[in-house]
This record gives C-alpha cells, sequence and structure tokens, in this order.
C-alpha cells in the first residue's frame, strides 16, 4: 500500500510542471456559478483521476472538477483540487497549489500531498509537502518538525472575503491573503511569522489536504464555534459549516474569543 501512495508523487510533479509551463498562456474561462475555470484545472483532474484509480481502484475519489461515484465502505476516499487558486493561477500570480487529500474510512483526514510549484519558501524548487497515513511529514523530500514560538500572533492569513464578516481588530495581527486556502491553511506549519489561518465556509478539495498536513504537524483545525470540522456532512460537495481558525490549540481559542462575526 505504502508504494502505491508513493506512486502518486511522480504524477503531482508531472502536473505541478505542466501548470507551471502553462501558466503564462492560460485563457480564463468561467463556470456557471461564476468562478474561474482553466483548461489546466482539466487536464489535471483528468490525470489525477486516472491515476488514482490505477493505483487504488477501490477508493473514492472526489474531485471538484469531475462527479464519481462514492462508495461508503471505501477504505480510503482521496480528494483532489486540481489547482487551488484558479483565479490567482490565471491572472500570472505564483500563489496557487495542486492538492491530493487522503480521508481513511471515517472520512478523517490521515494524508494529503500539496505542490506549489512557483511558492518559495527560502528554495527556487517551490514547495513540496506531503504525509501519508500513519507515515511521517515530509517537506521538500526530507522529514519535517514544526518548530517555532507561537506565543507572539504578529501575522494571520485570511480569505479574501472575510473583512465582510468577521472584525479581527481584537487580534493586533496583521492579515495576509495569498488567492489559495490549501494554502492558507498550510500557512501556519510552514512560514515562520505567520501563526494561524482563518477560512471561510468552504469546499471539501479546499481543505482535506492541508488539514491533514497541519495536523500530523500538531496544530489544530476547528470551527470557530470550537466543532471540529465534519467531512462526512461535505462529501456531496457541501460546504464546510462555518468559518474556521488553524493554529496550535492555545492560538485557536484565542482567536475563538477575539474574532467577532459581523
Amino acid at each position: 500500500m505504502m508504494s502505491s501512495f508513493h506512486a502518486l508523487l511522480p504524477a503531482v510533479d508531472f502536473c505541478s510542471d505542466y501548470a507551471r509551463k502553462a501558466q503564462a498562456n492560460i485563457v480564463r474561462t468561467y463556470k456557471q456559478d461564476g468562478s474561474v475555470l482553466t483548461s489546466t484545472d482539466l487536464f489535471i483532474s483528468s490525470y489525477l483521476i486516472d491515476t488514482i484509480r490505477s493505483s487504488f481502484p477501490h477508493a473514492n475519489i472526489i474531485c471538484e472538477e469531475e462527479l464519481t461515484p462514492f462508495c461508503e465502505d471505501a477504505p480510503y476516499t482521496f480528494v483532489i483540487d486540481p489547482i487551488d487558486g484558479t483565479d490567482v493561477y490565471s491572472q500570472g500570480f505564483p500563489s496557487w497549489c495542486i492538492a491530493i487529500g487522503i480521508l481513511d474510512q471515517q472520512q478523517q483526514p490521515v494524508g494529503g500531498i500539496i505542490s506549489a510549484p512557483r511558492w518559495g519558501i527560502g528554495t527556487t524548487d517551490g514547495l513540496l509537502i506531503y504525509r501519508f497515513p500513519e507515515q511521517p511529514l515530509m517537506l521538500q523530500g526530507a522529514p519535517f518538525t514544526l518548530e517555532k514560538d507561537f506565543s507572539q500572533l504578529n501575522q494571520l492569513v485570511v480569505c479574501s472575503n472575510s473583512y465582510k464578516h468577521l472584525d479581527f481588530s481584537g487580534t493586533g495581527g496583521k492579515l495576509r491573503s495569498f488567492g489559495s486556502n490549501i494554502l492558507h491553511i498550510l500557512s501556519p506549519a510552514i512560514h515562520n511569522h505567520i501563526l494561524a489561518a482563518v477560512f471561510s465556509p468552504c469546499y471539501i478539495w479546499d481543505i482535506a489536504a492541508a488539514h491533514a498536513i497541519v495536523a500530523a504537524a500538531g496544530l489544530e483545525v476547528r470551527y470557530a464555534s470550537g466543532a471540529p470540522v465534519d467531512y462526512r456532512t461535505m462529501i456531496d460537495r457541501g460546504l464546510a459549516a462555518e468559518y474556521a481558525y488553524v493554529s496550535t490549540p492555545e492560538v485557536v481559542r484565542f482567536l475563538q474569543k477575539t474574532i467577532t462575526i459581523v
């Protein structure tokens, strides 16, 4: 089984290179709901679905761009976002990624792969972070352990529409927004001065991969009410129940007390 999980890495690497090269000449189109769609989304969606079906014929696949059948008895559910941050991708920004989340039979996040080929973390190679079930967290090909001080909330990453609904004035931190919910959730784990992320009600493919990875790093993902994110309510393409916070348990509790919904 582990070799099958590792077989996903070359496919993600291929798709990352494809997307990076295609970005300069991409053409924007639009879905019925007004969200941006590109040919890259469709190509990567098809490629990764075929790859996962080949290696995991009995697994579920949930993908933003394609409807697939769902079996409650499947051992794993793979959640694909071919391009998270399609809007910024289509405008030439670097803050986009390819994400595959892995849920177990109880729909708990147990693994994920995130590749952001133009998102640097001190290198020119982009970002690759992944974790397979019951395996160590890997960053840029090496085991990763989160070691940083979360005692002072300097910066938060927030979704682009959060200013309409949330009051951050009591947090004391600067607000950042990149355009990719996956990279937002991941930020407290990989960026030294970003200590928390806030995301709005969104879809399962916008959360699952990053949730598994930050949880493996020791961070918490909780709704503003304090409830855990329940993926069983999202497998039918429903939205997350409410705004959610990502950080250490202590910082999450602080945000629950400090941020008000307006």
